[in-house]
């Protein structure tokens, strides 16, 4: 018997298209419907975009829909699983006290992208990310507090997080009624067979959507660093914006299908030169959706090390480099003119996602949404 056949699970998470969360949700929901008896998505903006109004209001939206639904289901089962990650202040006011006052019992969830922590930053609303000075005024003197906070505000949520390292992290600071490692979910696969990457042109790329910490603003100096026979390829959200650069092809935004295809068709290894600046002395320790997307598009991938990456190195899912831009782009480039080491890497990566398609995503959230315990 399927103890989740009867449930109903309401989706907090970014517009689609709005940002990688929001990209990972589209994939969460595909997974997730087939188990349950209906998901009804909420969706809200991106972190930044929220004013103290819009808070209000979609906190006082999602409990009137949640009401609506415990009235209409009475008895059934109710899930309100949200999507949290650093300045996402609209889905963590939105749930915090939830349960209280309701009809019925809801159960709370929510994935962490950006762990150990929440949310980090939950007075980041439009007006206060305008300026790096009153944003770090507001949060940065109350780390410590905000961090006890954000425990209390969670302390009957379920957790689930998307790498071991954060899993394990998350669980140090207590966060949470639980913490369940789960996994990323696989992007859409290709509209026809990748490429192989060793037959593919000499040109590296860097794909993702442009924010602090992405590496974008690393580009000179990659371009520095190839060799000049090999291009330097850029795309994603906000890439339209980054300064002309001799040798770099810029191709701003893709569509999801043959645009998408033909960017990674065009590439031998996608570089992730990430940083993470660590707040209140912690590292956030999120997965990367970029990485997925190389992945099924049969794509090998070199980073800078951290915690996260790191963990991907160890399943031999990506190179970790260590120093800056200039190993990373020397990593990359000796890959490039390797045909044979770059058949070998995306045989493991084939490997990788075969497992993955086989056993799905949506398990250890339907185990922790199944539990018969009163939430």
């Amino acid at each position: 018997m399927n103890p989740t056949a009867d449930l109903r699970v309401v989706h907090l998470a970014p517009h689609a298209g709005s940002s990688g969360v929001g990209d990972y949700a589209d994939g969460f929901v595909a997974a997730i419907r087939p188990h349950v008896r209906e998901v009804v998505e909420f969706r809200h903006g991106a972190p930044r975009t929220d004013t103290v109004r819009s808070v209000r209001a979609e906190r006082r939206r999602l409990r009137e829909l949640v009401a609506s639904l415990q009235t209409r289901y009475a008895g059934e089962p109710l899930v309100v699983h949200c999507e949290l990650s650093g300045g996402a202040v609209a889905p963590f006011w939105a749930t915090r006290g939830l349960s209280r006052g309701l009809p019925g019992a809801v159960r709370i969830t929510a994935t962490l992208h950006d762990p150990p922590r929440p949310v980090w930053y939950p007075f980041l609303t439009r007006g206060v990310s305008r300026g790096r000075i009153l944003n770090q005024a507001v949060h940065r003197p109350l780390h410590r507090l905000l961090e006890r906070f954000e425990r209390r505000s969670l302390r009957d949520v379920d957790l689930f997080v998307l790498t071991e390292a954060g899993t394990e992290a998350t669980r140090s600071l207590r966060m949470g009624r639980s913490v369940t490692r789960a996994r990323h979910v696989l992007p859409p696969a290709p509209t026809r067979a990748p490429v192989p990457a060793s037959r593919r042109p000499a040109a590296i790329g860097l794909f993702g959507h442009v924010y602090t910490g992405k590496g974008f603003d690393l580009v000179p100096a990659l371009r520095r660093t190839l060799p000049p026979g090999i291009t330097l390829r850029v795309a994603g959200r906000g890439t339209e914006n980054l300064a002309p650069a001799a040798g770099v092809d810029v191709l701003g935004p893709l569509e999801v299908g043959a645009e998408l295809d033909a960017f990674f068709d065009s590439v031998q290894v996608l570089v992730m030169p990430y940083t993470r600046p660590r707040v209140g002395g912690l590292e956030m320790l999120p997965a990367s959706g970029t990485h997925m997307v190389a992945m099924v598009h049969a794509t090998p991938t070199v980073a800078l090390a951290s915690a996260a990456t790191e963990e991907l190195a160890r399943e031999g899912l990506c190179e970790v480099v260590t120093g800056g831009a200039d190993e990373l782009v020397a990593a990359a480039a000796r890959l490039a003119v390797s045909p044979d080491e770059l058949d070998r890497r995306t045989a493991v990566l084939a490997v990788f996602l075969a497992e993955q398609r086989a056993t799905g995503t949506a398990g250890p959230f339907l185990e922790v949404w199944g539990r018969t315990e009163a939430p």
